[in-house]
């Protein structure tokens, strides 16, 4: 049973596109684009027309495939999310059976459809993604799908139009998913020429979610084999560390990634590849990933919890390459203030050791939220309501645990 890689828009599709960069994403995932524009779709390099899903304004859902698809997949919907969103609803019996149909699963009368884990990824400022993807999600999770929603934030200068878009879809898309990791364009607000760096951003946001994907699915290790500390972890600890629990209601946390990698030989020894393995400090591994964090202005030490994945060659976690992944463990811990910590350790055949991280917060905590939510009140009466919900849940939640 595959999981499933969903991107909408450019951004999203972008996103997805650079995570199937690798063949191995392929064995365990299915991914599908889905696009108002055919030029976007025509800029990926490794989703092919198989892969395509367009979103006409006159005929609704169009096969990638099919004949005509430039004529009737063109325009796009520039930044009007509220009309994708209607075009979306409109066809959403049509997106569940695209789904179905793409994903190799079949459908069932009860909710169980065969999907484990659903990705949704789209950028939150523009029409199509911030409009369309929340209903996806919502399509996915009436399925009974676990939805994880990678999402793009705008810079605070694209606008209060995009802010707004942001505000809207994001209000929406708490209701239909488990869990959502943030990308924030902030980040690259002042930065110059732009366009390259856009392209090495969703590279950097692929390669972590590649990471944890590829590691907690097809480098699956048993611990008793290693004399390390070597946990397993899943893409439902993914779920649990980056959601929350308030009695019997769950909610989505508000999620950045980080990661950091170093090469674990030197030339020489990919040359001549035996023994010659470097020494590598996974505890300064993760104080490089705590720097690249993909949200601006945020405080490691505010997570309310958190998930480490290591990906490592198997001789460091032998005797005599024994690493202090105990340490590293301890280090996640005290930067959680539920006390959560979601660790795991993966073998991986490559050359190069990697710390993926996954910190996650409240709503509230998030300065680029308040931000937006700001800049959206400006252009139209509308503000992000999560803001004020999920602080009530922490209230409420408190009082029942001091009782």
């Amino acid at each position: 049973m595959p999981y499933t890689f969903i991107g909408v828009g450019q951004c999203g599709g972008g996103i997805v596109d650079a995570a199937f960069y690798d063949k191995n994403m392929s064995k365990v995932a299915v991914p599908i684009a889905i696009n108002s524009a055919t030029m976007d779709l025509q800029t990926l390099k490794y989703l092919k027309r198989e892969h395509w899903v367009g979103m006409s304004r006159d005929r609704g859902v169009i096969d990638g495939q099919m004949n005509g698809f430039e004529h009737f997949v063109s325009g796009g919907y520039g930044k009007n999310r509220a009309k994708a969103e209607e075009d979306a609803i409109r066809h959403e019996n049509t997106i569940r059976d695209m789904i179905i149909e793409r994903a190799r699963v079949k459908g069932a009368e009860d909710k169980g459809v065969g999907i484990p884990v659903a990705f949704v990824v789209f950028g939150l400022g523009g029409g199509t993604g911030s409009g369309i993807g929340p209903v996806i999600a919502k399509v996915l999770k009436e399925m009974g799908i676990p939805v994880i929603a990678v999402v793009v934030l705008p810079a605070s200068h694209e606008g209060g139009l995009t802010a707004k878009n942001a505000v809207e879809s994001l209000n929406i898309l708490t209701e239909h998913v488990d869990s959502i990791v943030l990308v924030d364009n902030q980040k690259l607000a002042y930065a110059e020429s732009t366009e390259k760096l856009f392209q090495r951003y969703n590279e950097y946001v692929a390669r972590s979610l590649r990471d944890i994907v590829i590691g907690t699915v097809l480098e699956r290790i048993n611990p008793g084999d290693f004399e390390g500390y070597a946990p397993v972890i899943d893409l439902k600890d993914m779920i649990s560390a980056t959601s929350f629990t308030f009695g019997k209601k769950q909610r989505p946390g508000f999620a950045c990634l980080g990661r950091a990698s170093e090469k674990t030989r030197d030339l020489l020894h990919y040359i001549f590849p035996i023994r010659g393995y470097k020494e590598i400090d996974v505890v300064s591994l993760l104080y490089r990933s705590f720097m690249k964090l993909s949200v601006e202005d945020i405080r490691v030490e505010d997570a309310e919890k958190n998930l480490v994945l290591l990906r490592l060659p198997p001789a460091y976690l032998s005797k005599a390459g024994k690493i202090n992944t105990g340490m590293a463990k301890k280090v996640m811990e005290e930067r959680s203030r539920l006390g959560e910590t979601h660790f795991g350790v993966a073998l991986t055949k490559r050359n190069i050791a990697t710390a993926t991280v996954l910190l996650t917060y409240r709503p509230n905590q998030i300065n680029q939220l308040r931000v937006l939510s700001q800049l959206a009140g400006q252009y139209e009466d509308v503000s992000l309501k999560v803001l004020e919900e999920y602080e009530k849940d922490f209230v409420n939640e408190n009082d029942v645990e001091t009782m």
